[in-house]
């Protein structure tokens, strides 16, 4: 620190020539010295929460690098100035160590924690969480301690993440669904293995580059299906010198696997379940993005699932077929056979020569579309109005303020 502030340079220099008796540099008193900063600090936040009366809380938990669980806590509050009008702030006041991680033993945290602070829970007006079943759950979880203790304190669970969960529920909704972001992290990991791999994917994507798939952001996703939407025949085509390159080196493995993802991404199902779920993604990743604004309100999250919502409905009756005539371009380019995997259908055994006979049969595309596209857009609708039914509840408290 001496190298770049003149007056602990002057402080170093005086220690070392013994000019002071003491020189406050030892590990305890430096220790202290933070505390002390904190403890100012944190009294400073709790006179502007005290002063603004109300406040709202957000609290998440996170493993730190010794494999703790540590709790964080914030504290938001609206701050009213004369000169500076109404703002909103947020203070981080703490972590603090979770022994207990089911809803009972973070709610007893947090309340030892406002209470050392000083803080009354009865003039708490909101919390907001992450989706999680300790925090978030109906019946044991610290937002149903809180009300129980607190009729006002309403929650408002995250937005961006409530989206990323109805999609997570949307992707199990079929085998299809799972299989297909199965394959595109084979395809991922296949090339990302090693320098030279990757270097082949580059000859021929040049645009768009593979992306890992998380498993926490669903809606980042988009970015990974992004590559394979516009670049699917130059994908195929590194597929292809992935392989060529992998049977003169000997390495059996790598030819399988590349042969193996090659033949999949060729079939006419992957191509439209390529074009559907962008579509969705790309819909769902836009609402997303306005929800993660500092500004958004109520009012605008309403739009945006309202929007959503009406997106998807649409999407159901005539999106099957807008998603073929935009895949029919890239399977001409792949020269693609546009035609579905026929489906061995149970029939049903008759106990009784009166029993009626099944009179239709489901073709390959109708039992396709039912159990991949229909099963897909139902999940999300059903997920999203059950995971933003709570917001409801504050429309009809604070929507006048809107009008």
């Amino acid at each position: 620190m001496a190298q770049f502030d003149p007056i602990m340079r002057e402080h170093l220099r005086r220690s070392q020539a013994k000019e002071l008796s003491d020189n406050y540099l030892s590990k305890h008193i430096q220790n202290e010295l933070i505390s002390l900063v904190a403890k100012c600090t944190i009294d400073a936040i709790v006179e502007k929460v005290k002063k603004a009366k109300y406040y709202a809380v957000t609290m998440d938990c996170t493993p730190d690098l010794s494999h703790n669980e540590q709790l964080s806590v914030v504290l938001r509050i609206v701050n009213c100035e004369t000169s500076k009008g109404i703002s909103i702030h947020e203070h981080f006041v703490g972590f603090l160590q979770a022994l207990d991680t089911t809803g009972k033993g973070l709610c007893e945290s947090f309340l030892g924690h406002l209470e050392t602070l000083g803080l009354d829970l009865s003039n708490c007006r909101g919390q907001s969480y992450d989706n999680g079943s300790n925090m978030q759950g109906k019946k044991q979880g610290v937002q149903k301690r809180v009300l129980e203790l607190n009729s006002k304190a309403l929650c408002v669970p995250c937005g961006s993440h409530t989206l990323n969960l109805v999609v997570g529920d949307a992707a199990k909704s079929s085998v299809t669904s799972i299989s297909f972001f199965g394959l595109l992290q084979r395809l991922y990991t296949l090339f990302s293995y090693s320098v030279h791999r990757w270097s082949i994917l580059t000859e021929h994507v040049k645009n768009f580059t593979l992306k890992a798939l998380s498993t926490t952001r669903w809606e980042s996703r988009v970015e990974a299906i992004k590559a394979v939407r516009y670049q699917l025949p130059e994908i195929v085509e590194a597929l292809t010198a992935l392989k060529e390159y992998a049977m003169e080196k000997r390495d059996a493995e790598v030819v399988s696997t590349a042969g193996s993802i090659c033949k999949e991404m060729q079939r006419w199902p992957f191509v439209v379940s390529t074009i559907v779920w962008y579509n969705v993604l790309f819909q769902i990743n836009k609402a997303s993005k306005t929800l993660q604004s500092q500004k958004v309100c109520i009012e605008t999250v309403r739009k945006e699932i309202r929007a959503v919502t009406e997106f998807l409905q649409e999407f159901r009756d005539d999106g099957f077929n807008t998603a073929k005539t935009e895949a029919r371009e890239i399977a001409e380019k792949l020269e693609v056979e546009m035609s579905w995997p026929e489906v061995r259908q149970r029939r049903t055994t008759q106990q009784f020569e009166y029993e009626g006979k099944e009179q239709t049969q489901s073709t390959a595309e109708e039992i396709y579309k039912r159990e991949f596209f229909l099963s897909l857009i139902d999940k999300a609708l059903i997920t999203l109005k059950e995971r933003f039914s709570h917001m409801e509840t504050f429309y009809e408290l604070y929507g006048f303020l809107l009008h």
